[in-house]
């Protein structure tokens, strides 16, 4: 049975993302972050609204019914 050897590749070799490429790169990724969390804030505050505009829905003709 033969087994098969693979070539060693120094880390000199093997070029990452530059340092400008990188900071772009976290830039862009704190402004989704924080892009993200509005629309999440916003989608909760929706989902707080829904509860009284049914309430509203329901129970509006009969009180103003009562004035």
């Amino acid at each position: 049975m033969a087994t098969a050897t693979l070539p060693r590749v120094p880390a000199s070799a093997i070029s990452g993302p530059s340092a400008t490429r990188r900071t772009a790169s976290a830039g862009g990724a704190a402004v989704l972050s924080i892009l993200g969390a509005a629309v999440a804030i916003g989608i909760a505050a929706l989902g707080l609204l829904v509860v009284p505009a049914a309430a509203a829905i329901v129970f509006g003709p009969a009180l103003l019914k009562l004035l």
